[in-house]
């Protein structure tokens, strides 16, 4: 994976500072939901957290893309299993999306590199760079803003209500 644009000497430190912002999520969350009965950010932020630091001990230099492709579903596996059994909305939703974005752009790069065996950089390795940081940094977000900054709840919303708007009426 030492074929990106971003050197893995840098991609480390991105992967510490992603890290230790789901590790201060997780903190904040538990400080901030001691007097609070809902534990839904606790929880939500205490997987990110987990999965985020099982990377810590992957070499950066042997994973492929493939590798964290997996590792990203898994962890969409075990926040939809969360999001079954918590109401929260909001938080579970921006790390459902992040997190498809990221493994969605892992598995093309899987193809591209792998598959198709192209190791000349174009648009798509700067675009893939630029989108997998700017999504760790939103879902890391989430849990200190704690609203609907970029308003895909809403969006989510407007889109059930009219297929289920269209399922009646058809």
């Amino acid at each position: 994976m030492n074929n990106v644009l971003i050197p893995p000497e840098v991609s480390v430190y991105i992967g510490v500072l992603v890290q230790w912002g789901f590790l201060m999520a997780f903190l904040y969350s538990l400080t901030t939901s001691i007097n609070n009965p809902t534990k839904q950010a606790v929880w939500l932020s205490l997987v990110m957290a987990i999965s985020y630091c099982f990377s810590f001990f992957i070499d950066i230099y042997d994973i492929t893309y493939i590798e964290l492709f997996c590792y990203d579903v898994a962890t969409l596996f075990f926040i939809f299993f969360l999001r079954y059994y918590l109401p929260e909305k909001r938080m579970s939703t921006y790390l459902l999306f992040g997190l498809s974005i990221n493994s969605l752009l892992f598995l093309a790069m899987h193809i591209d590199v792998f598959v198709r065996g192209n190791y000349t950089p174009w648009w798509f390795w700067s675009f893939y760079t630029v989108v997998i940081n700017m999504m760790d940094i939103i879902m890391v977000s989430i849990f200190f803003v704690k609203k609907d900054f970029l308003m895909l709840v809403h969006a989510t919303d407007k889109l059930v209500n009219g297929v289920m708007r269209l399922k009646q009426s058809g």
